[in-house]
């Protein structure tokens, strides 16, 4: 049965370790949580860290192999055999500074782990102290944003700017994901931050599922009808879905579903690509990429 994955994602030095160090031993309490932490250099400092504050099953993957395709069969296999020696309950992984959270998430798609592990949730921290000071950075740091379920507002004991402009920021770049405030990487009600608006997949079919997480990524534009048409033609199989979508006027669209029942959300910013991801229980017979670019052509 499939394994359900947190990423838990955010800009370099924004304090994802810190929230992993009071994240894991919370869950710990009535699960076995494995942790997978993805570092960009070859010596992963941040795992040696969390080795002297508490003992779990650690899988580390160093100079960045996670997002370099020269290395991914590599992690593949090595998250494979991990994940069939240590049988967790859940999967926690901390992906590097520098990672692409849907390039993550289409490692799940492989064929050696299709089935084992699907991407359940999403944690981006921020560093509201240092939120504008990469520019040049600044479409990695927002693309982990618009992915994230959770947004944790870190370092807030540092911040010394308008609060409410930061939010508003936040919510611009990802209108549907939970806003938490933060400090040190710790905040005050895990159970509360870790239901963002939609459901959980355990909570929606009990039990662990055996389900698989797929991306969607396409330049091609498609109207709000066929989008819905293509959700509903799932069948039930979707059990969520959430993303964005470039539409056929020509705006961006911020999409939310739950089996057939879908919202959609016009953003106030210039269409880019579209990127989904679909959770569920899927008929492998099927490209769901090709299909979602079918209905595009509708």
């Amino acid at each position: 049965m499939s394994i359900p994955l947190q990423l838990i994602t955010g800009f370099l030095g924004s304090g994802k370790t810190s929230f992993l160090k009071h994240y894991w031993p919370y869950l710990s309490q009535s699960k076995k949580v494995a942790v997978i932490q993805n570092e960009f250099s070859p010596v992963n400092i941040d795992g040696q860290e969390l080795k002297a504050d508490f003992s779990c099953e650690m899988l580390e993957v160093n100079n960045g192999s996670v997002f370099c395709v020269c290395l991914l069969g590599s992690f593949i296999d090595s998250l494979r055999q991990f994940v069939d020696q240590v049988k967790p309950d859940l999967l926690l992984m901390e992906a590097s500074g520098l990672s692409d959270t849907l390039g993550v998430g289409q490692v799940f798609q492989s064929e050696k782990l299709r089935g084992k592990i699907y991407l359940d949730k999403v944690w981006c921290l921020v560093d509201a102290k240092h939120f504008d000071r990469a520019p040049a950075l600044k479409l990695r740091l927002e693309h982990q944003v618009r992915s994230a379920d959770i947004v944790l507002l870190n370092k807030l004991d540092l911040y010394d700017g308008d609060l409410n402009e930061l939010k508003t920021d936040i919510q611009k770049m990802n209108p549907f994901s939970a806003l938490v405030e933060a400090r040190h990487g710790q905040i005050e009600d895990y159970e509360l931050s870790g239901k963002p608006r939609f459901f959980m997949v355990e909570q929606a079919i009990g039990g662990r599922p055996d389900v698989e997480s797929v991306v969607i990524k396409s330049a091609q534009s498609i109207s709000e009808k066929a989008l819905r048409s293509f959700v509903q033609n799932l069948n039930g199989a979707c059990f969520r879905a959430k993303g964005f979508v470039r539409l056929e006027n020509g705006k961006q669209g911020f999409m939310q579903a739950v089996f057939d029942q879908l919202e959609i959300k016009e953003l106030d910013q210039q269409a880019g690509s579209t990127e989904l991801v679909l959770i569920g229980q899927f008929d492998k017979s099927v490209n769901l990429q090709l299909k979602y670019d079918e209905y595009c052509r509708l």
